[in-house]
């Protein structure tokens, strides 16, 4: 590859920059994965290294004057014109405006790595209320068991194994704020708030609380309702962090687990997608479900390949890399999986469907929009709460459906405290944009922690089951002050299934919302504003009116619906059995991975026999290894 030149040729000059960012791309997400996935040889110092010389990319004066020189450029054609122009809008996005921002940059890179090392070797867990002995637990099993053990002092003992890590992490990420800060301001910008917003949602702090406040009125009466009617019915000790969510739903929860069954969960999903006609296009997905020690503690989904179609036409199919944290055994496993299954999938499949001439269009990050990313995974995620879907996907080992009365059970139990889900997630970004106007001197893991407290109490009435700074989101650079994303994304997830309910009655199984996804949504990338996508697609801009209306629908009016839906499903039956031959209709080549260990693999199987292998090794799997 020449050395890049504003006198190259244009058509020269742009191949080249795909060429040179879909490589740096790939080595700073294969060390992304090792280091998150704890794979042998991981080493934080080549993540540190290869992150710096993508943003080192990215961020070159040098290469931003090259990319301005060739958009003067009067005979462009229209694939120049289009890679030149999401080149010119990453780098304003990432471009470091003096030697202050740059060395900021990577002072923080490096901070940032260091605490999630730390953080990853955390020795988290509870102290046994019954014995005095510590056990090992990470964040999801903690929650877990919460949710589901029946001994108010486990689940107590659980609560203050989370509490373990906002102090844990508190006094090490002030100098990460202080950091991100500086660099922001070095650029220009107030805080590193405004920055991310900016950069990531094309809109400025002031308009996206405008949103957020709005929201925030609009849902408080709801909020203040539901504390009410939850002390009414279960009791003063529901607002317990450690009981409230084993009250609303733990019962239940155990009514629905044999429903779920984890070495269910790839196949189900599998199937849900495919009789949606969702195509991965030959991308290939690592999955790498099972949570175990040293692991990430949140699951996600992030692409060492972006796609994109290069000057003959042809595609670079995507990889995609997926993990979850999935406990096998766990009351709650299976339906957790399942439900990640659906979100990371639904990412996936989004960004294997980015049909533009450059990978810079099919990235996660900035200038990619946060809830343009999170509305796709968010919608498909969403079918596990439809009685219909229920009816088809969650089966007993058996192969019977879950009956309706466990159904009516988890609605009657969980409809009147939906609010308690939207608040909380408004609770993070308030907190990151309290955090990020701190002055530097005000930058204490006292205050943090103090912050974080008033926040949990201020926006959802109370200590949270999961403390505001336990969210792990917070703590990395690709998706701090990227919260305000999923509200968003919520927002547009009611108000796509309205247009779809509108425009064909159904959801679950219907084969239309792969191809209208792909082209109303996915194909764009970052080519074309989020909101503008939102209101092409639907008819009308984005507002939370859909969401607000959904959590304030009269109990029985919902539970009229889903039992009509559910009678339906049950009638109808899944597109696709678990023997079908689908794949074709997926189109993709599937790894289930646990670490180091290749698992199954559709390279050398067929996808049943992939799944059979699958519940073969789930069965063997070391306990004190999940």
């Amino acid at each position: 590859m020449s050395t890049l030149s504003a006198e190259m040729p244009v058509a020269d000059f742009v191949n080249q920059m795909n060429e040179k960012y879909a490589d740096l791309h790939k080595k700073f997400e294969d060390n992304f994965w090792a280091t998150k996935m704890d794979l042998k040889g991981n080493s934080v110092d080549e993540l540190t290294r290869t992150k710096n010389e993508y943003n080192a990319f990215i961020s070159d004066k040098s290469i931003f004057g090259m990319v301005k020189h060739h958009l003067e450029n009067p005979d462009l054609t229209e694939r120049e014109k289009k890679c030149l122009a999401i080149m010119e809008k990453t780098y304003k996005c990432y471009l470091q405006t003096s030697d202050e921002a740059d060395k900021a940059r990577q002072e923080v890179t490096s901070l940032e790595g260091n605490l999630a090392k730390d953080r990853n070797k955390m020795k988290l867990g509870y102290t046994d209320p019954k014995t005095g002995e510590f056990k090992e637990a990470s964040s999801v099993q903690l929650s877990t068991m919460m949710s589901t053990n029946d001994d108010e002092a486990t689940r107590k003992a659980c609560y203050e194994g989370i509490l373990s890590i906002p102090k844990f992490v508190a006094e090490p990420f002030c100098e990460v704020i202080k950091t991100r800060n500086k660099m922001a301001k070095a650029n220009g910008y107030g805080d590193f708030y405004e920055y991310k917003i900016q950069t990531t949602e094309g809109m400025d702090k002031k308009r996206l609380f405008e949103i957020l406040d709005d929201l925030e009125s609009k849902t408080r009466p709801t909020l203040e309702k539901a504390l009410k009617t939850l002390v009414e019915e279960k009791g003063e000790a529901a607002r317990q962090p450690w009981n409230r969510g084993y009250m609303l739903a733990g019962d239940v929860l155990k009514k629905m687990d044999p429903y779920f069954p984890f070495d269910e969960a790839v196949s189900a999903w599998a199937r849900s997608f495919a009789a949606m006609n969702i195509s991965y296009n030959k991308s290939t997905m690592n999955l790498d479900l099972c949570d175990r020690k040293n692991k990430y503690s949140n699951g996600f989904c992030h692409w060492p390949v972006a796609p994109y179609i290069k000057p003959d036409g042809t595609s670079v199919p995507c990889v995609t890399n997926f993990t979850s944290l999935a406990q096998p055994g766990a009351v709650g496993s299976g339906q957790r999986a399942l439900t990640t299954l659906m979100h990371e999938g639904g990412h996936a499949a989004h960004f294997a469907n980015v049909a533009q001439p450059s990978p810079f269009h099919s990235q996660e990050r900035a200038p990619m929009s946060v809830g343009y990313a999170e509305a796709q995974s968010m919608f498909l995620d969403s079918l596990v709460g439809d009685s219909d879907w229920i009816a088809k996907y969650a089966l007993s080992k058996e192969g019977n459906p879950m009956p309706w009365d466990v159904i009516e059970q988890k609605i009657k139990q969980t409809h009147s405290y939906r609010v308690f889900g939207i608040r909380g997630m408004l609770a993070v970004p308030y907190f990151e944009k309290a955090l990020y106007e701190l002055p530097d001197d005000e930058v204490t893991a006292e205050n943090i922690l103090r912050i974080a407290d008033e926040m949990d109490n201020r926006i959802l009435g109370g200590p949270s089951s999961r403390p505001v700074l336990a969210v792990p989101h917070i703590l990395a650079d690709e998706s701090s002050c990227y919260y305000q994303g999923y509200i968003l994304a919520e927002m547009a997830v009611h108000q796509n299934r309205s247009h779809f309910l509108k425009k064909y009655g159904f959801l679950t199984d219907n084969e239309h919302i792969g191809p209208d996804l792909r082209e109303a949504y996915w194909k764009a990338g970052s080519s074309e504003p989020f909101l503008n996508l939102v209101e092409k697609f639907t008819g009308t801009p984005l507002s939370a009116d859909a969401m607000v209306e959904a959590i304030s629908k009269p109990l029985n009016d919902r539970l009229e619906r889903q039992k009509a839906l559910y009678e339906k499903g049950l009638k109808e039956g899944a597109k696709f059995k678990a023997t079908d031959d689908f794949m074709s209709i997926l189109d993709m080549q599937i790894r289930l991975v646990h670490g180091d260990l290749v698992v199954a693999t559709t390279e050398k199987n067929t996808f049943p026999e992939c799944c059979d292998q699958y519940k073969e090794w789930i069965k063997g799997l070391n306990k004190d290894d999940k």
